[in-house]
């Protein structure tokens, strides 16, 4: 299924701000004192980083729920 232009270009604006707030994360973390504050920075980093991978492929998890994607 070929995904429109408008759609692959709000896609990869999307990517790129999740990108960015993952690097933004990840400087939280690295500047934490606090054990808790550097664990959630660091969860939310991550979090970032899979959205914005998803994003990319142009996956949808609920695709591999359902089976119609294989791993």
């Amino acid at each position: 299924m070929k995904i429109p232009d408008h759609v692959r270009r709000e896609r990869d604006r999307c990517v790129q701000i999740c990108r960015r707030r993952a690097e933004l994360w990840r400087k939280t973390a690295a500047q934490s004192d606090v054990a808790a504050a550097r664990d959630e920075a660091r969860a939310r980093a991550n979090e970032a980083v899979y959205l914005a991978d998803l994003l990319a492929t142009g996956e949808d998890v609920s695709d591999y729920q359902k089976g119609s994607l294989k791993r």
